[in-house]
């Protein structure tokens, strides 16, 4: 509204309320776009961002099927200590073919999706091609092979039939030796990350078999291991390591430091007894509790999630569960040990 007023025109006049509303308008306006602009997400004042919505209910696992049974025979196992699924298939077979280190037998086994047998190679010796106790196996994306020869003391690199290409290692305690190597695992640049059990450390390796670092020595501290059984790797390439003799799992970063560590001696939730094998994915970090018989669920930062197995030998029951490997579908599957047999699982909410 316009005053008029000895011919003048005055300034409009507004309350003092009007004029910090307008204000706070006005730089609310200001905000919104530059929060668009910058890709902030706004919220009104005094107001918490949305939290986001949790699974619907705990996360398990549920028995799906088992491969194998005890024997020397094709598709069959003899105490198999490992399983790896690959995320590629070959002109001959498809995606999520099972490789088995078929530990007793001194051989790996290709089995398909459906756990029927398709070829193995190896046995026992010490020669290339030959194994003395295979406990560990990964699979790149180039489908070499790559076998941790325990009592051999070395790793082997096959091709996909296993023919042998190459090898290292020795008994030992220096730089690229082994004693006892158990777990393999690959990051996605080719380098592999080696179980060196026997020395309480991890051992990282170029595609060749060139020695690069290593991690940990004897202890009980932060970064420090016991006779660790197993290694597994996240995106971000961080180091999840089954410490056996401490009971526990721990977080290394890339750069060998320690990040966190969580289990501990005993059989309640989220407590250990001699765990052997580590997987993770996006979500959860998935641990054989060997001495317990079980597989346990924690998330991204060691948190509980829930405990799955009891001893037994019937579908789902577990008899010192070494190996764990994620498929690419979500299968979890297990190497059920002492039950020679390889075992399926998926992860559920209940």
């Amino acid at each position: 509204m316009l005053l008029y007023h000895s011919s003048k025109v005055l300034a409009p006049h507004f309350p003092k309320s009007y004029n910090q509303a307008v204000m706070r308008l006005t730089l609310c306006s200001v905000f919104c776009v530059l929060c668009s602009v910058l890709s902030i997400p706004a919220f009104p004042m005094g107001l918490a961002p949305p939290v986001p919505t949790p699974e619907a209910g705990t996360p398990t696992l549920e028995f799906v099927r088992s491969y194998g049974f005890a024997g020397s025979g094709d598709g069959q196992f003899y105490f198999p200590q490992d399983v790896y699924v690959s995320v590629i298939g070959d002109i001959s077979t498809g995606l999520n073919n099972l490789f088995v280190a078929d530990t007793g037998n001194n051989r790996i086994e290709r089995l398909d999706e459906d756990g029927s047998f398709i070829y193995q190679f190896g046995r026992f010796g010490s020669d290339p091609g030959k194994f003395n106790t295979p406990a560990g196996i990964a699979v790149d994306f180039n489908l070499y092979v790559y076998v941790a020869d325990q009592e051999n003391h070395r790793l082997q690199k096959l091709d996909i039939r296993g023919n042998p290409l190459n090898q290292w290692g020795s008994y030992g305690k220096e730089n690229g030796q082994f004693i006892y190597p158990r777990g393999v695992a690959l990051d996605p640049t080719g380098k592999i990350y080696v179980a060196d059990s026997g020395n309480d450390r991890i051992q990282k390796f170029d595609g060749d078999g060139n020695f690069i670092s290593l991690v940990g020595g004897f202890g009980m501290g932060d970064g420090f291991f016991d006779n660790p059984q197993d290694v597994a790797l996240d995106r971000e390439r961080n180091l999840y390591v089954a410490d056996t003799g401490n009971h526990r799992i721990q977080k290394i970063d890339e750069f060998g430091r320690p990040i966190f560590s969580f289990g501990g001696m005993g059989k309640g939730e989220g407590q250990f007894f001699k765990p052997q094998g580590v997987a993770v994915d996006v979500k959860y970090i998935y641990v054989a509790d060997t001495g317990n018989n079980r597989i346990q669920v924690f998330d991204r930062q060691g948190r509980f999630r829930s405990s799955y197995g009891q001893k037994g030998y019937l579908g789902g029951n577990l008899n010192g569960p070494i190996g764990i490997c994620l498929g690419k579908s979500g299968q979890i599957f297990v190497a059920d040990t002492q039950n020679h047999r390889i075992q399926q699982f998926k992860l559920v909410y209940r």
